[in-house]
């Protein structure tokens, strides 16, 4: 039992972590590096969860993710295996 909660763990981190890189992908522009590297241009993984985070605190959220209804399913979980389908 708790190898399988590993692994269900593991997987669910790592389709969040594609999930990222793909929102990251179909960004227009490259977001503003927060923690500025010398000799790094590029944005971190941390710049994405950043941008995700507060879009996810924004009220026009729930058009993407309706708030909870009578229904079992988790409407944030369903949007997810959406976009991995």
């Amino acid at each position: 039992m708790k190898n399988t909660a590993v692994t269900n763990h593991l997987n669910f981190c790592m389709m969040a972590t594609t999930l990222t890189w793909i929102y990251a992908d179909r960004l227009k522009t490259d977001p503003e590096r927060r923690h500025k590297v010398k000799g790094r241009a590029s944005f971190a993984f941390s710049d994405i969860r950043r941008i995700i985070a507060e879009a996810a605190l924004d009220p026009d959220f729930e058009r993407v993710c309706p708030k909870y209804s009578s229904s079992p399913v988790n409407s944030v979980v369903a949007v997810l295996l959406r976009m991995v389908a």
